[in-house]
């Protein structure tokens, strides 16, 4: 009986874990971040939220690479925990804004629709060129970021991911500064 029961538990405990989403990022990574952060105010007034440590996802609409900098264009996506954790394509447009890391990354993480999850401080509004227009977009400096390298797929349309069907690339880095 009492194997009974401990197996019981053993197997309560893993399907607790496997229906738990898988946090990307370390304890220590997300310690401090703004739970009650407004994308759609800093995105309005993007000057006025200075230095509030988010989690924010996206997809890539552009990146621009110069020596050790990465400045990525994301358009904000909502971060959902089910059927896959990361960010979801809602259909929704809610905005761009821009991230800068400092560090090096594959060139295969940097392609267009890849999907993003960034932790880091809002900054100053930063003027990019998007499509050959300049335009001031509200700026994270990024502290750590996770990529998925879907090819603008959305994560769960990858069949069983993680069980071994179809492999979905994905990576975190953290800043080197």
């Amino acid at each position: 009986m009492k194997g009974v029961s401990v197996a019981a538990l053993l197997l309560a405990s893993l399907a607790c874990v496997a229906c738990s989403p898988s946090q990307v990022f370390a304890p220590d990574v997300m310690e401090g971040v703004d739970q009650e952060f407004d994308f759609s105010r800093w995105r309005a007034l993007p000057n006025q939220d200075e230095g509030k440590k988010v989690e924010l996802g996206g997809a890539i609409l552009q990146s621009d690479v110069k020596g050790d900098t990465v400045t990525f264009v994301l358009r904000q996506l909502p971060i959902v925990k089910h059927p896959a954790y990361g960010p979801k394509d809602t259909g929704k447009r809610s905005g761009e804004f821009a991230a800068t890391f400092s560090g090096t990354l594959e060139p295969k993480f940097l392609q267009r629709g890849n999907r993003v999850v960034v932790i880091g401080t809002t900054k100053l509004a930063k003027v990019v060129v998007v499509d050959d227009i300049p335009r001031s977009l509200p700026n994270l400096e990024v502290k750590c970021l996770h990529i998925w390298n879907t090819g603008g797929r959305d994560i769960a349309d990858f069949p069983s991911f993680g069980a071994g069907y179809e492999t979905l690339e994905n990576q975190t880095w953290c800043a080197s500064k």
